[in-house]
């Protein structure tokens, strides 16, 4: 059986086409602001390409993300506390909680076996972490490999409040002449609070096997800061960055 599944998040649209419950082909490009419908079919049209597979092979298709109601074509939409958890126990059977830490979106969810037993999304200001990081590093001109590089203490701390304090709060510094290194190192303590934060708002929790996913599982500073923070020692989905697209497309099964 062929399924697909499109996350749309606010930055990147992920698709991905599994076959036999494998994938078999995935592409990821921007989201497309107010051209996001014709964005969302090139991005799925790549992935089609990629799989080896037609449109019409495919048997169904779910979206999810931040703009899963412009997939026109598929034939449903799910939260991503859903398809997060269906991720996390593909990848690990033994999941107990799944993390999805994107651009704007942080969402935990906390499993009973296969279904979702609690979640939430962006509480205390947890969003718009990954853009804020991804922001700063071009306005610092630094790769995203070298900002996900700058772990440990810095010099400087800056505002935990919100992703918006932080950014203005490093820019500031910058601006003082303070290193840019050591902002970005403050800056990746600084999301991992936000995120910690949204983490704890989970009433029920078994954090034997916590999964995380996303973005931003893919900054090792920022993932080193928020497992000394929250004392969590997480388990890395293997594709984070297509977690949200896997789940869905596996959800497509049923």
């Amino acid at each position: 059986m062929i399924t697909a599944g499109i996350d749309v998040g606010l930055q990147y649209t992920k698709a991905v086409i599994m076959k036999d419950g494998q994938v078999a082909g995935k592409a990821c490009g921007r989201s497309g602001g107010v051209g996001r419908p014709a964005a969302v079919q090139a991005i799925y049209d790549e992935a089609l390409k990629a799989a080896g597979v037609a449109a019409g092979d495919v048997a169904k298709v779910i979206a999810t993300g931040k703009g899963k109601f412009d997939v026109d074509f598929a034939a449903d939409q799910l939260v991503e506390a859903l398809t997060a958890v269906k991720a996390a126990r593909l990848t690990n059977p033994d999941a107990t909680m799944a993390v999805d830490i994107g651009a704007d979106e942080v969402v935990v969810a906390s499993l009973d076996g296969d279904k979702v037993k609690d979640f939430t999304i962006n509480q205390k200001c947890g969003a718009g972490i990954g853009l804020m990081l991804g922001g700063i590093a071009k306005r610092f001109e630094m790769s995203l490999d070298e900002l996900a590089s700058l772990n440990g203490p810095s010099s400087v701390t800056v505002d935990e409040g919100c992703a918006v304090f932080m950014e203005s709060e490093a820019l500031s510094l910058a601006n003082r002449g303070t290193d840019l290194k050591e902002i970005v190192r403050a800056l990746n303590v600084a999301g991992a609070w936000r995120a910690s934060a949204t983490i704890n708002d989970i009433y029920h929790q078994n954090r034997s096997c916590v999964v995380l996913m996303g973005g931003l599982a893919k900054n090792g500073a920022f993932v080193k800061a928020l497992e000394e923070i929250s004392g969590i020692t997480f388990h890395k989905h293997e594709d984070p960055e297509y977690a949200g697209a896997i789940g869905a497309a596996a959800l497509a099964v049923s």
